[in-house]
């Protein structure tokens, strides 16, 4: 039943907004550093990566690595406990405005996974996770597309290591 919730959890944050439609590009953070990440398989026959990230030296917290969510996105609680500030802006040509509804932005100064790769000035939506995950399950956030596509992936599944590097690097 646990794992069946787990895949419930992934098909709502997908429907929820974290997938940003495609006209939206939500731009790279300023500045990156390369790095190998641990992370942990789990949910359904181990269809989640779990990463430990620190949030503006706060953490760390496991996150799901999501390379199908166009947005790095922080639970609502846990953006409120490290009082990150709301953000609205453009994003591409269109113009995103925080809000008191379901997702709202917020901006990340430094966000780090493990213990060497890191992005700043990261957007990040900020959503309820707790009512779409399992209890006791956990996860704080997922690391999407925006703090990712800057970096050439390599996963190693026997090792459990995710190698994030410079492009062309």
């Amino acid at each position: 039943m646990r794992l069946f919730g787990f895949s419930i959890l992934l098909l709502v944050l997908l429907a929820l907004g974290c997938g940003v439609p495609s006209a939206i590009s939500p731009g790279s953070p300023s500045e990156t550093a390369p790095g190998e990440v641990s992370f942990q398989l789990a949910g359904p026959n181990e269809a989640a990566m779990i990463v430990r990230v620190k949030i503006n030296g706060q953490g760390p917290y496991d996150f799901v690595l999501d390379t199908g969510a166009t947005f790095t996105c922080v639970d609502r609680q846990l953006s409120e406990e490290l009082k990150l500030p709301d953000w609205s802006g453009p994003l591409g040509s269109v113009v995103i405005t925080g809000g008191e509804g379901q997702m709202g932005f917020v901006k990340i100064d430094r966000l780090e996974l493990g213990d060497t790769a890191s992005a700043t000035d990261l957007v990040a939506c900020k959503l309820d996770l707790s009512r779409m995950q399992p209890p006791g399950f956990g996860i704080k956030g997922l690391v999407g597309l925006n703090f990712l596509k800057s970096y050439r992936m390599t996963i190693d599944f026997e090792r459990n290591t995710l190698r994030l590097d410079k492009p062309g690097g």
